[in-house]
């Protein structure tokens, strides 16, 4: 390749893998078909709602971005997204979302010899008088615009992020809505171990609300991943190189875009468009490089000791190669076998239970693990999943960890 064919595969490459923004096109999105087909069947049903909860890094904003895709096929759709953020209320997130939806009104005022032309309004121009935008005006307003075999689908992305104290009027819309049967749909969108983090004493809304819980991607859907960006660059890639791009990003699809890209782009620097297992290893170091300040600073933090020979490094390392279940937990006896195996050395439980509760509670190491749970049955839980995976390419270029080790950890747990 000539330089400038190098620069547009560059390009091309970059564009395929995604690590710093969402997905937003369908034919580069990957997994997640049981939740789509629950977000489908939630639009489809009147009068039926959806929340989509999970840890963050797991693809809930690519999923949600991919709504449009999965629905412009369909007539008579509205599809609108909202970015929520710290300084929302409930009636400044709404007016994001009203100023988006574009209606035709008659003018109003003096008579017209003949029909007059409807005027282009978007719905927020409706309510600027209203003093007090509460769930009831909503209904109203939306019932008022809305129009036969026509539905309109309202994301509140990062849902979580909207004060406490602003989320009850939501769970109150939501069954306004049901109970009226108006053709709107809301879609939230949050970071919470379950619903109940979300909403607080509103069960009166279970019945109308799907509950879509997105956990961590599967192996396969990681694969399918890099399948799709690889292809849409007509490049290729060695198996266990791709294999251990998946290994790595521990169910994350940011580190599989993230990775995926930096290895790509390492083959076009040797002017290959054939991925191998050493461009993998550049593109791992590459990826650390370009990790987020926060991550690498949470790192140092908690891994540093004061003295030669502690265990900090390798029982964090033994943290983010430990079994979990569903939500992301693990228990000690977890953290043991991979801990002996790093270190080849038979550790027990009391060997390493001071550094998890100095990960979960001293200042100086984070805290870096959420704790639950009661004395001798305690849980653990990073509190930013995506430093997990980070901890794991850390150790795999700082020697600490075979690819080999990664990979027989893995296939245990699935046994």
């Amino acid at each position: 390749m000539t330089r400038e064919e190098q620069m547009q595969l560059r390009a091309v490459c970059g564009n395929a893998f995604s690590p710093s923004a969402p997905i937003d096109r369908m034919k580069l999105f990957a997994g997640r078909i049981s939740q789509l087909h629950k977000i489908t069947d939630a639009v489809s049903t009147r009068g039926r709602h959806a929340i989509m909860y999970g840890d963050r890094g797991v693809g809930k904003t690519s999923l949600a971005n991919i709504l449009k895709d999965v629905f412009s096929a369909a007539p008579g759709m509205k599809i609108v997204r909202v970015n929520c953020s710290e300084q929302d209320t409930f009636r400044s997130a709404w007016m994001k979302a009203l100023s988006e939806i574009t209606v035709f009104a008659e003018p109003q005022g003096r008579q017209h010899p003949q029909p007059p032309n409807p005027i282009e309004h978007t719905l927020d121009n409706f309510v600027h008088e209203v003093e007090q935008l509460g769930p009831g005006e909503l209904r109203r307003l939306l019932a008022r615009w809305s129009q036969p075999d026509f539905e309109l689908v309202l994301v509140f992305d990062e849902f979580d992020r909207i004060p406490e104290s602003e989320r009850s009027p939501f769970a109150d819309t939501i069954k306004d809505l049901s109970d009226n049967s108006v053709s709107t749909t809301i879609v939230l969108v949050g970071v919470a171990d379950d619903v109940n983090d979300l909403f607080e004493e509103h069960a009166s809304i279970e019945r109308c609300l799907e509950q879509i819980f997105v956990p961590v991607m599967s192996s396969s859907e990681l694969h399918d991943i890099v399948a799709k960006a690889i292809s849409a660059a007509k490049m290729t890639i060695d198996s266990d190189a791709a294999d251990l791009i998946v290994s790595l990003s521990q169910g994350f699809p940011h580190y599989t875009h993230l990775i995926g890209q930096q290895s790509a782009f390492a083959a076009i620097e040797r002017n290959q468009t054939h991925v191998s297992m050493e461009d993998v290893r550049l593109g791992i170091q590459a990826s650390i490089d370009k990790s987020q300040q926060t991550i690498r600073d949470l790192y140092r933090r908690a891994s540093q000791g004061q003295r030669k020979g502690t265990l900090y490094p390798q029982v964090l390392l033994a943290c983010a190669l430990a079994e979990t279940d569903d939500m992301g937990f693990f228990g000690s006896v977890d953290v043991r076998e991979p801990l002996c195996r790093i270190t080849n050395q038979d550790y027990d439980i009391p060997n390493f239970a001071q550094h998890l509760d100095k990960f979960s509670s001293d200042e100086s190491r984070g805290p870096i693990l959420e704790k639950s749970g009661i004395a001798r049955r305690f849980r653990f839980k990073f509190r930013n999943p995506l430093l997990q995976p980070f901890i794991i390419m850390n150790g795999l270029t700082s020697g600490m960890v075979t690819g080999d080790l990664i990979a027989e950890l893995k296939r245990n747990r699935a046994l």
